[in-house]
């Protein structure tokens, strides 16, 4: 993750934030904003999850959407959009053991050349490797703004990394993890007392 404090908010420390990822799934943005409430426990700041607050069957303006905001006391809003969602292909070479014997005598050391073989765990299954994983890759925008002066505060681009077995809710737990970590390096929030603690 990469970041960008503007100038004027830097010793600005912001203590109610509202979560708003942008995602048409709903199960997703869901899952994001519980993932940002989970992260921000480490932070003296509250993450208020923009779904009980910005209805998704209603639209709403700059006017309207910074009044409820302001009603519920917020003073930021960190929008989340995922910019790019692909996958890199990634060989898996064949795992290799040694079969060797050495001999020491006083004139030389000599050792067998390995020989290489792929494990096989029972008939026909084999974990030899020798095939390609596509693994999933997901590219944010974080923008976090200030509710008083509705200018953008923060701004942040991430490349999220895993598995082929993790699911797209378990990137968005890392995200959220490391977007907290990076909000609190640059100073735009705070530990918990507690965490300071065990540091």
């Amino acid at each position: 993750m990469h970041s960008f404090v503007d100038p004027d908010f830097r010793d600005r420390v912001y203590h109610r934030v509202l979560a708003a990822p942008i995602y048409d799934d709903l199960g997703l943005r869901s899952a994001a904003e519980s993932a940002f409430v989970e992260a921000f426990s480490t932070t003296e700041a509250a993450c208020l999850p923009s779904l009980e607050l910005l209805l998704p069957t209603r639209d709403y303006n700059d006017e309207e959407m910074f009044s409820l905001i302001s009603r519920d006391r917020a003073d930021a809003v960190l929008i989340v959009r995922q910019t790019d969602v692909f996958k890199e292909r990634q060989f898996v070479p064949e795992p290799t053991t040694t079969d060797s014997a050495h001999y020491l005598t006083s004139r030389s050391f000599y050792g067998s050349h390995p020989r290489r073989f792929a494990r096989i765990d029972g008939p026909g299954d084999s974990y030899g490797g020798g095939y390609y994983v596509d693994l999933p890759r997901v590219r944010h925008e974080l923008r976090l703004y200030d509710a008083e002066t509705k200018r953008q505060a923060w701004f942040a681009t991430s490349l999220t990394t895993s598995d082929a077995s993790v699911r797209l809710e378990r990137l968005e737990q890392s995200l959220a993890r490391q977007a907290v970590k990076q909000l609190m390096a640059d100073g735009v929030l705070r530990p918990r007392a507690r965490e300071l603690e065990t540091d």
